[in-house]
């Protein structure tokens, strides 16, 4: 049986726990991981059943006093719904007290210092907890016409990048070294990918002058909630009922830089990478749609093999569309110069980034709990063999927040160990969503449709005429 001691440890610092080894993360005996993740998710439930609302609720619902095994805690696990449960005229209104208060019922962080009577927009509410707390809510895309918030700390992103270090630096010498970053997105934002990429320029690139954007300025989550408030409209063929908020008109200035950089596109920024990066190691993020645009338009000007070899070149998040070229990881390997790239299955929602391995498998972190849920009765299904179901995480990294979660993605899990040499449970690329079948949700989503936005910020710009 773990000590206190492990438990503690392996749920609030696996860095250290594992003797900053990525091998020994991924290689433990199945059934010695069980009893720690275990013991970690006991240790979760006793510290927040009773300082967080909803979770009591929920367990008292359910009729859950303890976790005897993991599957105990299947009933608590969070639809995305919570996540936007507030009433959706706090965000069309401005009520950002309300909001505030909404907010505080899914985070142990206080947040009753925080006067946002006097916010305007999203944008400035989310400054507001940046700013004077240890909150760093994660928002959404908004393409159901409201968005939804992860009410993840400053220390979530903290332990997350600490561990990325691992994949960028695994020599212990270099542990405090720089990188360049490269991030075809915009430089600022707080939706789910843009803090990610935050997190990465602060604790992995640790210099602003090595963060290399595709756009200078701020990812406006204003801008987002209106391109989703235009879709929904449209597709009730009420577009032309939108209100901009005053708000919003103020920002114009704003909102017009934004347009310009965006047709800059992709042709200039790697043009300018390459003027500035190439032949360097480098880290990058980016989801697939993205970062593919990138290789074209680096092709296209006859830029291949741009960076080093050993870069870390990370692709997540799927395609817009779920569907790519035949030959689009070809491209992307041939213009960035790399062997090959770095998968990752993530999402703003759970505290990991789980990596591809050369077998197939996307291997879950170990301080994550997997479930696969039957579809038809969200049933957690056998913890053995190879299963097809609904992914489901409880992050065992998350002090702050209920770290349960019900994810729309439809997977299949190989729970045995795998040629690779891990024995930590991996996920079949073929990775899906249920709601393409469902008429789409609002996960928090790493990719933050550019194309919404666009269509916003051209929305925006004729009508603040």
């Amino acid at each position: 049986m773990p000590t206190d001691a492990d438990i503690h440890g392996f749920a609030s610092d696996p860095i250290t726990y594992f003797s900053y080894s990525r091998h020994a993360m991924h290689t433990l005996p199945p059934r010695e991981l069980a009893e720690l993740q275990l013991a970690a998710l006991q240790l979760r439930f006793a510290q927040l059943r009773d300082r967080l609302p909803v979770v009591r609720t929920m367990a008292d619902e359910q009729d859950v006093r303890a976790i005897h095994e993991l599957d105990d805690a299947a009933p608590l696990l969070f639809p995305h719904t919570v996540y936007k449960s507030y009433p959706p005229s706090l965000l069309t209104e401005c009520r950002f007290d309300q909001l505030t208060t909404w907010l505080s019922r899914l985070t142990t962080v206080d947040l009753s210092g925080v006067d946002a009577t006097g916010c305007d927009s999203i944008d400035g509410w989310l400054e507001l907890l940046d700013t004077h707390t240890a909150l760093r809510p994660a928002h959404s895309t908004g393409t159901s016409g409201t968005m939804s918030f992860a009410p993840h700390s400053y220390d979530d992103f903290d332990k997350l990048y600490e561990i990325m270090r691992l994949d960028v630096f695994p020599d212990p010498t270099q542990r405090e070294e720089a990188i360049d970053f490269v991030y075809p997105y915009f430089r600022t934002g707080r939706s789910g990918i843009a803090r990610h990429g935050a997190a990465i320029a602060e604790r992995v690139a640790r210099d602003p002058d090595r963060v290399h954007t595709l756009h200078p300025g701020l990812a406006s989550a204003d801008v987002m909630f209106l391109a989703g408030r235009l879709r929904a409209a449209a597709a009730r063929g009420e577009r032309d009922r939108v209100v901009i908020p005053e708000s919003m008109r103020k920002r114009r200035e704003e909102f017009e830089e934004a347009q310009r950089a965006a047709r800059t596109g992709m042709g200039a920024f790697v043009e300018r990478l390459a003027d500035r990066l190439r032949g360097r190691r480098i880290v990058s993020l980016g989801t697939w749609d993205v970062n593919y645009r990138m290789a074209e338009a680096g092709l296209e000007r006859g830029i291949e093999g741009l960076f080093a070899p050993d870069s870390v070149y990370c692709w997540g998040g799927g395609s817009k569309d779920g569907s790519m070229p035949d030959d689009w990881e070809a491209a992307a390997r041939r213009f960035a110069g790399v062997p090959r790239l770095h998968h990752v299955y993530a999402m703003a929602e759970v505290t990991a980034l789980n990596l591809f391995c050369t077998h197939g498998r996307y291997h879950i972190e170990p301080w994550t709990v997997l479930y696969v849920l039957d579809a038809e009765t969200g049933r957690p299904l056998p913890r053995d063999g190879v299963r097809t179901g609904r992914a489901a995480f409880f992050d065992l990294l998350a002090d702050s927040h209920w770290g349960g979660f019900v994810s729309g993605d439809r997977v299949t899990v190989d729970w045995s160990p795998c040629a690779c040499g891990r024995t930590s449970p991996g996920l079949e690329q073929s990775i899906g969503r249920f709601s393409e079948q469902q008429g789409g949700d609002d996960k928090i989503t790493c990719a933050a449709s550019d194309e919404a936005l666009g269509e916003a910020l051209e929305f925006l710009n004729e009508e603040l005429v």
